[in-house]
């Protein structure tokens, strides 16, 4: 045998031998090379999904129809792998298949509510254990949360556009002209419109304030939006309320850097979380609830 070389003695087993000045031998279990193999494929799946859906931004059927085509080459058995996207009354697959016993789902949630569901199905394949890896669960999860917050994303950049459009019929100008008064009245109404639209008790808040520019009306075109929330629940609650209000941020930013040139790349709003402690206590931005000199701004409070 020449050096360096191998010798294959199973299926799983193989003995590479390596000659420096000494004799090496390795020995590599291809089984513990297997799963490093599938958690490339799956990163690989969610990179892939990630870019359709950047390419895609408005465009649900066409990017539903990529990522089917995408999917299957995240799991384990890829050859009789099928993934279909059900959205509202609509279905997206790429190869139409009537759905075994043998599948696994995660659902689409928009704004609190079931939209949809995407499901992975093996056909020609036994009702086997190991059919679904405890990852594969994990990577399904991860991408129906990727099209939820896409679905999100689209659908508040538009809610946005017609309340601006609104604002700007009724004014009979640009919404973001070089009238300053403008910059602080539509953050307000953003501010305002974000309240009566987030769900108090599913978030855990007791009350929402304003604070900063937008409350003193001082607010410029490179001004953030100060939202102060008294939160009293836990901790899923504020990880699901962070991304409420980052969803909103992030769409706002885009809409002011349209009008106006200005961005942050961390959002337009920020959010300030207070306890039932701090308030007693007078800590944080607490402080600023009943100030004399510089109240903050109540815009609606769960009783």
């Amino acid at each position: 045998m020449n050096f360096p070389g191998y010798v294959k003695i199973s299926e799983n087993r193989i003995i590479f031998i390596i000659k420096t000045n000494y004799l090496y031998l390795i020995f590599m279990d291809l089984q513990s090379i297997k799963p490093l193999q599938e958690r490339a494929k799956e990163l690989q799946c969610l990179y892939e999904v990630e870019n359709i859906l950047k390419r895609n931004k408005t465009n649900y059927a066409e990017a539903f129809n990529e990522i089917v085509r995408v999917i299957p080459h995240g799991w384990q058995f890829p050859e009789s792998c099928h993934a279909v996207i059900c959205y509202e009354d609509k279905k997206y697959f790429f190869k139409e298949s009537e759905e075994t016993d043998t599948n696994q789902s995660a659902e689409l949630i928009v704004d609190n509510s079931l939209k949809g569901r995407i499901i992975v199905f093996y056909k020609n394949l036994s009702n086997r254990n190991d059919a679904f890896l405890p990852e594969e669960k994990k990577l399904l999860n991860t991408i129906a949360n990727q099209i939820s917050q896409f679905i999100f994303y689209d659908k508040l950049e538009k809610t946005i556009d017609l309340l601006s459009e609104e604002v700007e019929s009724k004014g009979k100008r640009n919404l973001l002209d070089n009238n300053k008064d403008e910059f602080w009245r539509w953050r307000f109404k953003m501010a305002q419109k974000i309240v009566d639209t987030t769900d108090f008790e599913y978030y855990g808040i007791r009350a929402i304030y304003l604070i900063g520019s937008t409350k003193e009306a001082t607010a410029g075109p490179a001004s953030d939006i100060d939202l102060l929330v008294h939160f009293t629940g836990d901790e899923l609650q504020k990880k699901l309320l962070k991304a409420w209000i980052k969803g909103w941020s992030f769409a706002l930013n885009e809409h002011n850097y349209e009008k106006t040139g200005y961005e942050d790349e961390n959002g337009l709003i920020d959010l300030h979380l207070i306890t039932d402690d701090d308030i007693k206590n007078k800590t944080s931005f607490a402080v600023l609830i009943g100030n004399i000199h510089n109240p903050a701004r109540l815009l609606k409070k769960n009783e």
